[in-house]
């Protein structure tokens, strides 16, 4: 027995005698490990939420293509990704512009210029606020939208600023129910519009929900908001190769319209794409940081109870010693007992993870929760890092007990 002691106890007796000595305390191994589990649930879920808010937002931005470029009237810091902020002081942007490019650039399949702002849409008795969008009839090439009934407004009717309008998806069940609205007259503020088509159903993109919007012809929205200058300019490069010469066209034609000044500010959703997924990443982290305290409150279980335990044992320990063991072995013996806590702690966190984010999944298939596979891995070896972390002390003071002084204990 003593020759056997000191010889280098094998992994799988040391194994054993954790499991031995983690069975014969059931209740208090499974508060132990809840710490754990509950640490490491919280970092998959939490990560996977952060990863899925990621994944949708980026989904909502490409959907919109991938060769958008957003030109606003305004010089910004080179620095922002984002353009100047709305309504800064800034000369004006006007249809002559949209001209220029699309007689000029070789580089873009659409343009359009863009008026924005709000009002009120009467039909009957029924009335709706609403947010109204001036564009020509390449706004729906530009951002991969589609009409159900009826059509957009051609090129005719925005060079006349005829009074035709479509509606957004909800709009047109709000003010006509099940009628047909096409053909009808709606009065947007105070100017009677012809209504030409409806939009097809598309619900938010980022953060606007296009089917309650009205999409009128440009001129037709200078007139009805009174204005002489233009949101923004829309622009469509004609691929993904040549959206950085798209880019540098269009800012040698706007230039050369303003006596070589550069008072505008082009962004493309290249850069948005880029921007979004620093920023949504740099989120996710935080929230695997936030969730990774959690952690330390099943680290600080492990070690009280494993002090418990050396406590308790202390007689069996001098036994030990007595026969022949030695002080790395008592080390090792308690120490894997952390691991083992933590590990099992681990895996049962992870598989509770999983079953819950594949459930809201299920539920919500829009928003994919599910966790991603980069993070189980790491997840475990969490758990078994402050399995190791926080059973070192109880474990080396385990093994510095003396066997005289542990036969004498009671």
């Amino acid at each position: 027995m003593v020759v056997l002691w000191e010889m280098c106890m094998p992994l799988v007796e040391i194994l054993r005698l954790s499991l031995e000595s983690l069975r014969s305390q059931k209740l208090r191994t499974g508060l132990t490990m809840l710490g754990i589990i509950i640490g490491v649930l919280a970092i998959v879920v939490l990560v996977s939420t952060g990863n899925g808010a990621k994944n949708y937002i980026l989904r909502e931005f490409e959907e919109l293509g991938t060769n958008l470029i957003v030109i606003q009237p305004g010089k910004t810091d080179k620095k922002s990704r984002f353009g100047p902020p709305i309504g800064a002081s800034q000369r004006k942007m006007t249809l002559e512009d949209v001209v220029a490019l699309e007689k000029r650039s070789f580089g873009i399949e659409a343009v359009t210029g863009l008026v924005f702002g709000s009002g009120t849409v009467r039909q009957g008795e029924y009335i709706s606020n609403v947010s109204v969008f001036g564009s020509n009839e390449n706004f729906l090439q530009i951002l991969n939208l589609t009409v159900e009934e009826g059509s957009f407004f051609g090129r005719e009717e925005d060079d006349y600023g005829r009074r035709v309008i479509v509606l957004g998806h909800n709009l047109r069940e709000n003010l006509f129910g099940d009628d047909n609205a096409l053909g009808k007259l709606v009065k947007l503020n105070q100017s009677e519009f012809r209504v030409v088509g409806v939009m097809k159903e598309t619900g938010d993109k980022v953060g606007l929900n296009l089917d309650e919007f009205v999409f009128i012809p440009t001129r037709a929205a200078m007139r009805v908001f009174n204005e002489d200058k233009l949101f923004g300019i829309r622009a469509r490069a004609s691929s993904r190769a040549g959206l950085d010469d798209a880019v540098d066209e269009i800012t040698t034609i706007l230039k050369e319209r303003r006596n070589g000044e550069e008072d505008f500010t082009i962004v493309t959703q290249t850069t948005m794409l880029s921007t979004m997924t620093t920023i949504l990443n740099m989120l996710t982290y935080v929230l695997g940081a936030i969730a990774g305290v959690s952690m330390l409150v099943g680290g600080i279980g492990i070690m009280n109870i494993t002090l418990v335990g050396v406590s308790e044992r202390t007689p069996e320990i001098g036994i030990r010693r007595a026969v022949g063991a030695r002080r790395r072995d008592i080390l090792k013996q308690f120490l894997f007992e952390a691991m083992t806590l933590s590990s099992f702690g681990g895996l049962l966190g992870i598989g509770l993870a999983l079953a819950i984010t594949h459930t809201l999944f299920f539920f919500f298939p829009n928003f994919d929760l599910r966790a991603p596979g980069w993070i189980l891995a790491p997840s475990f070896l969490l758990s078994m890092l402050v399995g190791v972390v926080f059973g070192v002390w109880p474990a080396w003071k385990a093994s510095r007990i003396e066997p005289l002084e542990a036969l004498r204990y009671e």
